[in-house]
Order: structure tokens, then sequence, then C-alpha cells
């Protein structure tokens, strides 16, 4: 096995590597001589009771699995479950505009993963995909954070990745009634300069109780609330980013035959966001315990996000031929300035309700099942507005010498007043997709664990029926025949502060002004409506039955079994805005797996597994959709695949655990994957005519991949550093990386192509260092995730797109009283990183780059 370890995280790498073996063999070596009294003397709280109980459950489980728990949760700057999740060996996060999202598992996207709330299917909150934003799950409802990465038969067959399963709190969890309460004020270093300037604060608490007159019953409620508003600087290109020309000064694609080799930018786009998101959530679980052999529940959660976004953009390109051209500079004697706006309100929730129970027949035999029901929803309003100069006024000199290319446009004065752009269009959309599924488990245990011989078999069946229901309606709004509108009536400066240090936005669309002026003469614009983002709707219906049975030799135990699921999918889709097509068929899937674990000693665990598993395509690409966006310079048609196929993916794994005393984990993981029928979404440029007359436009659509490979290593490292001397007894450290090797093989219109897998990072990395004695706590913590391949271009390779490696830093201190009420400060990216993709020959040059800033929090929490 060859792992390609990126260059830029071997020397951090190698110094925590170093650091990290020093102190493990320091831990194991204190814990031999040290008595067990001394141990006994510690008292286990805070971060380090969380690492604790994280340990404890990794070593239990029969499968590979990380946890991370509620106290942990809270004591870095991850209010969110997502982020929270960055702490686990092998998991990595998709961010979005500077907030962790998307949950990517040794290396595999989120949408290869299934996520679920005490095993309960959650509906995902995408206008096409199967993820689930972690985002927006509320963290003060979770009692533990589950990542199992070796599936058992009994587990979701639909699951590459692995499983993320929230287990909620439980009233039985404590000695006695519980609250945990948090409130928190933020301070972004962007914010304000865009339009609004709210303040950023969270708010949650979580309580329980157990009653009865046996304390039989339990109940336990939770909710949260949280506003965050800031800004965001962004400057990028076009896709394609660069481009060739001719000797002649004709434009061609870059690696054309026909260019020159010197890489033109094809714009310069800056962006300006204003984000003002609120999140909330509620939760509450009801349990009834009549006695050891039985119990029942039933839980409800409902969370809904919205992000109000208004976009300021200011773009510039080039019109016609290059002329004075050098290696790094050249002129165009005409071009095109457009101001936009645009105006996306995102909202989404997610519902779900649970019912289940669990009944000890006897001694042997266990009887447990569930029914759920989960809703999701996103809808995403939209206003957008455009206005456009362009002519010789708007010529300019390029210089491509810096990463930032500078278009340098010698008539100021005139590009810069608003009388010389002219209204293009405004649209209003209203995207709208709702997800409900219903779904009912059994299972059936038997455990002759009490008797001669160890051997436990279990069988059940789900049935899950999920529909998808997907619409987008465009109004689009023109000025009539002799009315001149211009940016002038509704013009706004731009913020002063320059992007990257060199770009000016402004002049920009102030909104307000803009609404006022289109009421006052809405009779002097024409309108279309249109269904161009192509409505459809899905349905899926998965019947599942397992068996799986294992056997323990002394300190070897062996696990085995097969899971069968049936899927039937039928679509309807809206393709060209009238003609509706459907489809449907359905497909069977066989998923064997064996699973082994050898307790080598007490502190000593191997494991091993070899698995199949299954990655349904996206609702949307199984529609036969034709969808078109404006969005960009260059409009881009998204088509759906109905003749999309499954991935099928086999797996092996081996790991190998060390628990030295006093807290501590050491850990070791080979992992390969070879996914069939891998899904990737290609990109190509066109010249098609989709309503504004001939033109270049990018086409997407969602193809099957010959082969997809991943092989990877996973170390961890965790110990509290008790066996140092008083006051160093308080120091802990985590560290955990996993570096992979991919491997991706698919066909475009120019023949075969092998880069690594799509969207997959090669490093990821955390570390922490954290501090407990008495009444404080510190810590300080760093993440780093690789560069991967983002974007495919069908005919031009050197359009791919590729994102670079990040590394953050977040820190928090917090004293806590004796009467339970705790003060905390945090920071989160102090290093300032932001987020930079890249493309071209050699990945040198700008798509896109963002800035996201500090962020810094004051608070007080309360634990009873």
């Amino acid at each position: 096995m060859f792992i390609r370890i990126s260059p830029r995280a071997r020397g951090p790498l190698l110094l925590a590597t170093t650091a990290l073996a020093t102190a493990a063999f320091a831990a194991s070596a204190r814990a031999q001589e040290a008595p067990p009294s001394e141990i006994d003397e510690i008292v286990v709280t805070g971060q380090r009771e969380a690492q604790r109980a994280a340990i404890a459950v990794k070593r239990a489980e029969f499968e590979v699995m990380d946890a991370v728990s509620a106290d942990d949760i809270g004591k870095l700057p991850d209010h969110n479950t997502a982020a929270a999740l960055r702490r686990i060996p092998g998991v990595s996060v998709m961010e979005d505009q500077g907030e962790p999202r998307w949950p990517i598992l040794r290396g595999l996207a989120s949408t290869y993963n299934r996520t679920t709330i005490d095993g309960a299917h959650v509906g995902s909150v995408d206008d096409s995909a199967r993820t689930v934003p972690l985002d927006i799950v509320p963290s003060v409802m979770a009692g533990r954070v589950e990542v199992i990465k070796t599936v058992t038969p009994e587990n979701d067959g639909n699951a590459i990745g692995g499983v993320i399963n929230i287990a909620t709190r439980s009233a039985f969890d404590a000695d006695g009634p519980f609250f945990n309460g948090m409130g928190s004020y933020g301070v972004y270093e962007q914010h304000g300069d865009v339009r609004n300037d709210k303040p950023s604060y969270r708010l949650s608490f979580a309580a329980g109780r157990r009653f009865g007159a046996a304390d039989e019953w339990g109940v336990v409620v939770g909710a949260s609330h949280e506003q965050l508003d800031y800004d965001i600087p962004q400057v990028e290109s076009a896709s394609p980013s660069v481009r060739e020309y001719t000797d002649a000064g004709a434009p061609v694609d870059s690696g054309s035959a026909a260019g020159n080799g010197i890489q033109v930018p094809t714009q310069v786009r800056l962006f300006w966001y204003n984000n003002t998101k609120q999140r909330s959530g509620v939760n509450g679980k009801l349990e009834w315990r009549p006695g050891d052999a039985f119990r029942w529940e039933a839980s409800g959660l409902f969370a809904k996000m919205e992000d109000d976004e208004e976009r300021i953009e200011y773009r510039i390109e080039p019109i016609g031929d290059v002329s004075d051209q050098t290696q790094t500079s050249g002129a165009f004697a005409s071009g095109r300035n457009t101001i936009h706006v645009n105006q996306p309100i995102t909202r989404r929730e997610i519902g779900l309700g649970r019912t289940g129970f669990r009944w000890d027949v006897d001694d042997r035999w266990t009887l447990d099942g569930d029914l759920v029901y989960s809703h999701a929803a996103l809808e995403t309003p939209n206003t957008s507005l455009e206005f456009r100069g362009q002519g010789a006024s708007f010529g300019f000199a390029y210089d491509s010498s810096d990463f930032f290319p500078i278009f340098d446009q010698p008539n100021q004065a005139y590009v810069r007043d608003p009388a010389n752009y002219v209204f293009q269009q405004q649209r209003e959309d209203r995207l709208e997709s709702d997800e409900s599924t219903t779904q009912a488990r059994l299972n059936l245990a038997f455990d002759d664990g009490g008797y001669e011989r160890n051997l436990k078999l279990k069988f059940g069946g789900v049935y899950r029926a999920t529909e998808r229901d997907y619409s987008n309606i465009r109004t689009t709004y023109r000025t009539a025949s002799g009315f001149a509108y211009t940016l002038a009536e509704v013009a706004a400066q731009g913020p002063s502060e320059l992007i990257e240090g060199r770009y000016l936005l402004t002049p920009r669309i102030d909104v307000d002004k803009a609404a006022d002026f289109f009421e006052a003469n809405r009779s002097r614009f024409t309108s279309a409506v249109s269904n161009t983002n192509g409505d459809y709707d899905v349905t899926e219906d998965v019947s599942a039955a397992y068996a799986q049975g294992s056997y323990r030799w002394n300190d070897l135990t062996l696990l085995a079994g097969v899971r069968y699921e049936h899927t039937e999918v039928a679509s309807d889709a809206l393709r060209n805005g009238t003609d509706t097509i459907s489809n449907s068929g359905d497909y069977d899937s066989w998923m064997p797996s064996v699973h082994l674990r050898w307790n080598v000693r007490e502190d000593v665990v191997v494991r091993a597994a070899w698995t199949n598993t299954i990655g349904r395509p996206d609702f949307g690409s199984l529609a036969a959709t034709e969808s078109v966006s404006f969005a960009d310079a260059v409009p881009t048609v998204s088509r759906g695949n109905p003749d999309l196929k499954p991935r099928e993916s086999e797996g092996l794994d081996l790991s190998l655990e060390y628990y030295p005393a006093q807290d501590g984990l050491i850990s070791a993981a080979l992992f390969t994957k070879s996914i069939d029928n891998e899904i990737f979404t290609l990109t190509a440029n066109q010249r098609l005519d989709v309503g504004r007359g001939v033109e270049d436009v990018l086409v997407t659509t969602p193809m099957n991949a010959e082969t997809a490979k991943i092989r990877g290593v996973e170390i961890a490292f965790q110990q509290a550093l008790t066996m140092l001397p008083a006051p160093f007894d308080g120091f802990g450290v985590s560290a955990n990386a996993t570096f992979l090797d991919t491997e991706f093989t698919f066909l475009t219109s120019v023949g075969e192509r092998h880069t690594g897998l799509f969207q997959q990072p090669d490093t990821t990395t955390n570390e922490s260092i954290w501090y407990q004695r008495g009444p404080l706590e510190a810590r300080v913590s760093h993440n780093y995730i690789g560069g991967f391949l983002e974007t495919i271009n069908d005919t031009i390779p050197n359009a791919d797109q590729y994102w670079k490696g990040r590394h953050v830093y977040d820190a928090s201190i917090s004293w806590r009283f004796d009467n339970g009420i705790t003060v905390f400060a945090e920071g989160q990216n102090l290093s300032d990183s932001g987020r930079r993709e890249v493309t071209g020959p050699g990945r040198t040059y700008l798509q896109e780059s963002a800035r996201y800033g500090r962020t810094f929090w004051v608070g007080l929490s309360a634990s009873f």
C-alpha cells in the first residue's frame, strides 16, 4: 500500500508524532509504576470525563466506532454537531461560508453516509442530494455523537462511508434531575460592511428527570436558538477560469493546440456577502421502564434554520481579442462590467417523530423495534437584479503576474458612474423541496452468553417509504420598450475596504431603493413565468432483511452475516419547462460482511472487517430533469440521469487499539474501499441556445464512473497526562490523522481520464492540548483539511477545480464556580484562515478565494 502525505502536513505531523509518541511512552511507563491509589485520587469531571466516556464507547463496541460525548461538544467552539465531529479520527467537515456543515468520513463526502438519530432515518434537507447538513441539528439534544466506520448487517446498507448516529439524552443516564443551560455573545471580525449588523448570540438548555412511584418514568426536554451575523469578502473567476489566445489574438480553451500557451484570466468577479442566520430547535423524550425486562420510549425533534443572505457583486470581463500580449500581461480594447445582487433566503426544517420498544422476552431472547416518521423541507425565495455596462470605455489592461490578477480600466470615472450601467433583468425564484419518510423496523436477538458458550444471533427487517418533491418557479422582469432604467436610480456605494487589499467593489445596488423603484414603476416592466429549474417527484421504497451471528472463543469473537435490500424507484420530471418524463425501476443488493475482534490482552484490541455497502444516487440526479441557471456569467444547464446505477462498495479494515491506564488511547487503522459505479458530476462546455441566443453554456450531468479506490491510514492518540507532577498533571493531549491514496477512472467525451477521487481530501488532522485543574479548563485545537478535486471538466482538463488545504485554530478557556455556573471565552478561526480554490495548469491560478475572519465568544453556562 502506498499512501501519499501532503508536503505541507509532513512537518507538523512529524513534530506532533514525535511529541505524542514520547508522551505515550511516558504515560505507559508511569502508569505501570503508579499504585492504584494515585489514580483514585483524580477527580474526573469536564473534559477528562468526556474523553473517558468516548474511549469507553470505542472500547466496548464490536465494530469500529468513535464518539464525541455531550460534555465534549461544548468544550471547544463546536456549537453545532458538524463541528464536533472534526475531533474524531477519520472525520473532516466540508464548510459552507466558513461554517462546518457536511461531514466527510474517511475521505467520503456526506452523500455517501447515513445520518440517524437514535438509529432513525433523518430526511435530507437539500434540493437534490441525500445529505443532512449537521449544523441544523442542535447539539444540545445529543448525549453522544457516534461514527460507525465498519457497518454490520443490522446497519443500513446505504453507508459506504459509514453511519453518523446522534444518540439523544436519557433521564436514566443521570443519577437524578439535571439541567444544563448556556448563553453566549459573539463578535465577528467581519460584519456590518454590507447590510445587517445584528448581534450574534446563542442560547440553549436541556433538562431531565425521572418520576413515578418507582422512578420508572423519565423525561428530557431541550431547546436552542442562535443568531449569527457576518460578512465574507470574496474574489473569483468564471469557470473555466483561464483561457488562451491564438497568435492572432482570438480566444481558445486552455490547453488547446491552437493556443499560445499563455494563461489569461477570463474575468475578475468580486463578491461581498452578508449572512444573517437564525437556528432554532426543540426536542423531547419520554421513557417508561417498568422493570429490567421492558422499556418504551417516544421522542420528537423539530429544528429549523433561516439563512438570510445578500450577495453584492461587481464583475469585469473582456470582450473580443487580446493585444500587446506578454507572458503576464495584455490588453482588451473592449470590456464588460456587471453589477449584480442576489438575495436568497434559505429556510430548512427537520422534523422527526419516533416511538420504540425493547422487550427481554427471557434470559436469551430480545425483541425490539420502532416506528419513525421524518420530514425535511427546504424553501429558498431569491430576488436578483443585474445592470450591465460594456464597450470601449470598459476596456482594460490585465496583469496576471500575481495570484490575484489585476484588470486595470483606465477610465475609472466612467466605469464607477452608475449612469453608465443599464438594467438587464430582475428575477424572482422560489425553490421548494419536501421529503417525507416513514420507516418501520423489527429485530429479534438471541444471546446465550450466560451459558456455556457465547453465541449471539440477530435477525431483522426494515421497510422505508420516501417521497421527494421539488419545484422551482421563476419570474423574470425586463423593461418595456422605451423605458430607460439605469443603476443611477438605485445606486449605493460599496464597502470602502479593498478585497484582498487590491479590489474595490463599488458601485453596488441598493436593494431597498430598487424595490421601491420597481413598485413605483411596475407597469413599465414585462414579466415571464417559467419552470426553468426542472420540477421533479421521486418515490423510493426500500425493503430490507438481515441475519447475523457471532461466536466467541475466549478472547476471539467472529461475526458474520448478510443484508438484503430491494429498492423500487419511480420519478416524474419536468424537462424544457413543458415535457414530463416518467421513469421507474428496481434493483436488489446483497451485502455480506465478516467482522473479527481479538482481545489480545486486557488493554489491546485488534479488529478486522470485510464489508459490502451501497450508495444510492441523489434524488435530483435520478429524475430526467433539465434546469437552467443564469447566476454566473456563463449559463449552467444541469441535467438528471435516470440511468444511474447505485454505487457498490467492498471494504477491508484492520485496526489495532491500545488502552494504557489513566484514560489513554493509541490506535492505528488500515482500510481500503473499492467502489464500482462511482457517481460524479461531469462538466462540459457547449454552444447552446438556452433562451438568449446561441452562447457558451456549462452542461453538468451526473455519470457513473468505471472505478474508484480508496486506501487509507488512520492514527489516533489520546492521553490525560496525570502522571506528570502537579500542576502539570492537569494537561491532556489528543491527536488524530488520516491519510488517503485515491484513484478515480472515468470516461469523458475525449477519452478515459484518471484522477484522485472527486471531492475527497487526501489528508486530515486534528490536534488538541487541554488543561483541567480544579475550576479551570482550557483547550487549544488545530484542524487541517487537505486539498481535493472539486469540479471535473469534460473537455478541458485545465479547467478542473481544486480546493487548497486549510488550517484552522480554535481555543477556549473557562472557570467553573462551586454553584454550577461556568464563565467561558472562545476564539474560532484564530489563524484567520479562508477558503481558496485553484485551477489551470499546475493548479496555480485563481478560481475562488474567500476570507472568513476570526470570531470571539463569551458566555455563561449552568449545570445542576
